[in-house]
């Protein structure tokens, strides 16, 4: 299992370094830390300019990568040490293809608002070739509490292989959780509430219920070889916004979430899920992407 750690040695980056250590404890875990110095933009006759900045940069490159060294070790880990120049996103972009997760924080060193991602962050989550975690504030020494959305599509079968892959389960608290999609349910406004079999609304929901057990029953079957603890639980609404709320009442470490790159006209009007948990979600997400 390898992993890739990128870090620009802001407060973000270090903070999904240590939620990393925490959260990947398996012990073939290899971790790599990368940084990439952007390139300038210099006139072509400033030799001594770039001279200058090459120096500059690499000074600053070896302090990021000793300080991401000082916090993997001080989580109880070490990692090889990579730099690189050039775009930070477009590199990588390209490096993380080699490894199974790439590890990003929300935001970058220049980048300080309270929501969101960084720019880069945005582009891996959007177009990452593999699993991406957008590291936020790690795990405390008390049980890492995971929740995970289920709907039974690819990108949350390949979530489910991510979780029992990568993750240590013997030692984590799993939710798995269900969102009954009311949005595209008639609104019943002209239906006879008296009348039951005139209430189709109603019989939607019913049936939708009973399929949301089914799934979750034989979801957490898959699980109990690993872990014999697991929750289920089934709300009904806009699935990234009941997510959000669950992933923020239940104090959860991690959300994990497939993404199947879906453009269909639900998702054109709802957005992608995937990326409006990890914009928003008040913890670290893992995104586990459908190869295509």
């Amino acid at each position: 299992m390898r992993v890739l750690l990128a870090t620009d040695g802001s407060l973000e980056a270090g903070m999904a370094m240590r939620a990393a250590s925490r959260l990947f404890t398996r012990d073939d875990c290899e971790m790599h830390v990368m940084h990439v110095a952007a390139e300038p933009r210099l006139p072509k006759s400033g030799k001594l300019a770039k001279e200058q900045y090459q120096h500059r940069a690499a000074a600053e490159t070896r302090r990021i990568l000793e300080e991401a060294r000082q916090i993997l070790t001080e989580e109880g880990s070490a990692a090889l040490t990579l730099s690189y120049t050039g775009s930070p996103a477009r590199v990588i972009m390209r490096e993380s293809q080699d490894y199974e997760i790439t590890v990003i924080g929300a935001k970058g060193r220049d980048d300080r608002g309270e929501i969101g991602l960084g720019p880069v962050a945005s582009r891996l989550v959007e177009h990452g070739p593999r699993c991406v975690l957008v590291g936020r504030e790690p795990p405390s020494d008390k049980q890492v509490r995971i929740l995970v959305p289920v709907d039974g599509s690819g990108g949350s079968e390949q979530a489910l292989d991510a979780l029992t892959a990568y993750f240590d389960l013997e030692s984590a608290d799993i939710t798995l959780l269900h969102v009954i999609e009311k949005i595209w349910l008639p609104s019943g406004e002209e239906e006879d509430p008296t009348d039951p079999e005139s209430n189709q609304t109603a019989q939607f929901l019913l049936e939708l219920r009973r399929e949301a057990e089914q799934l979750l029953t034989q979801t957490r079957i898959r699980f109990l070889q690993h872990h014999s603890g697991v929750t289920t639980s089934i709300r009904e609404g806009v699935p990234a916004n009941e997510i959000l709320s669950e992933a923020d009442q239940g104090d959860y470490d991690l959300v994990v979430v497939g993404s199947t790159g879906a453009s269909d006209m639900k998702h054109r009007v709802l957005g992608s899920v995937s990326s409006k948990i990890a914009w928003n979600a008040p913890c670290s997400v893992l995104i586990s992407r459908v190869q295509e």
